[in-house]
């Protein structure tokens, strides 16, 4: 009988409706066993050169994977890189994606990116996924306690890079938020601020708001600032996103009960929207701005030059963070030498605190340029 036109030819209905080829089959078609297949497939685990071939030569021959995937397997590269961030909204981490994203474009990667959240149950899902995806590397940012899931990729033989963060035994790009902020401390104490606050998110969720925390209590305790003079909050509502919204209603709270007289002279935050919110909350209290209470930030985001008034801030190059874990991680996978990066960061001197130059040069910083 004629073939009507747009009839399939014989057999490829029979293959478009057969059942989809499973690991099972590919570890019978290459007499081997299913979890060899797995760990040729995912990469955890040494497996002969001519067992490897012979598995991948099934793969390819039943189909196991799409074509895509298949032209992967045979290249033993997927062009794929994962990226772990803890939240992807902020203007911060974002444009960390940027500095990622466009240096992967230049090398034929594409990044899957994966927002926690805030929520470390998230790296639960997200990293076995993209392990299962075949990434060629995988970068985490900022984050903490996520070791048993780090250790996990690099078990699976996937190459790590850690960006602003430090731990031991993997390549790292970071900014040095401990000593910044302690000799921003050290600065403002000799620009004549007596009565130090501290405000920011709880830290257990990112290494790098522990590190300026840290390095706002050595400042005090090395300026021998007596306790009575120095404020510290640590609020978990400001670990998610709307942290403006949440950092003005604690401030307003806040200074609607203390003693303006021996409130700090000079409030200090984890970023400059915990700033912002501060800064929000003091102007429509009644207070004047630095009058009353001098406001820092951290991050240097856009918003801060042009709140009113501006903001001072600790101003470091996001962009330039993504760019260099991207240029770390090609590296590593080249197996070439990999030692860690220490990117530097500048004081943006603004209106909401003012500080003069030498006392910034004084304690080993660096004044960024505002236009102010």
């Amino acid at each position: 009988m004629r073939k009507g036109i747009g009839m399939q030819p014989e057999g490829t209905k029979l293959r478009s409706i057969a059942r989809r080829c499973t690991i099972y089959d590919v570890a019978k078609h290459a007499q081997v066993s299913p979890s060899t297949v797995s760990h040729v497939l995912n990469g955890t685990a040494s497996i002969s050169a001519s067992t490897k071939k012979r598995i991948l030569a099934s793969v390819e021959e039943l189909g196991y994977r799409p074509n895509a995937n298949a032209r992967a397997l045979r290249q033993l590269h997927s062009h794929l890189l994962g990226v772990i961030f803890p939240d992807i909204s902020s203007e911060y981490y974002a444009s960390c994606t940027a500095g990622i994203i466009q240096q992967a474009r230049r090398h034929n990667y594409v990044v899957l990116a994966n927002d926690l959240h805030f929520d470390n149950d998230v790296l639960r899902s997200s990293v076995p996924a993209l392990v299962e995806r075949r990434v060629d590397g995988m970068i985490f940012v900022g984050g903490i306690r996520d070791e048993e899931y780090i250790r996990m990729v690099v078990d699976a033989g996937v190459p790590v890079v850690l960006g602003d963060r430090l731990l031991e035994g993997y390549p790292c790009v970071e900014f040095n938020n401990f000593e910044t902020m302690r000799k921003l401390v050290s600065a403002l104490h000799d620009a004549g601020y007596r009565r130090f606050g501290y405000v920011g998110e709880a830290i257990n969720q990112q290494q790098n708001l522990e590190r300026r925390y840290s390095g706002f209590l050595a400042g005090v305790k090395e300026r021998d600032i007596p306790s009575s003079d120095i404020f510290v909050r640590l609020e978990d509502s400001l670990n998610f996103s709307g942290k403006i919204n949440s950092a003005y209603t604690f401030f307003r709270n806040y200074f609607a009960k203390v003693d303006w007289k021996r409130m700090p002279q000079v409030m200090l935050t984890s970023n400059d929207m915990v700033a912002m919110g501060c800064m929000s909350a003091a102007l429509r209290s009644g207070l004047r701005v630095p009058e009353d209470i001098a406001i820092v930030g951290f991050d240097n985001i856009s918003l801060a030059a042009f709140s009113t008034p501006s903001i001072t801030s600790v101003e470091q190059n996001p962009y330039e963070l993504g760019s260099c874990c991207f240029a770390q991680m090609i590296k590593k996978m080249r197996g070439e030498e990999v030692p860690n990066i220490m990117l530097s960061q500048q004081i943006a001197v603004r209106k909401s605190a003012p500080i003069p130059e030498e006392c910034l040069i004084r304690n080993g910083l660096t004044l960024a340029n505002t236009n102010e």
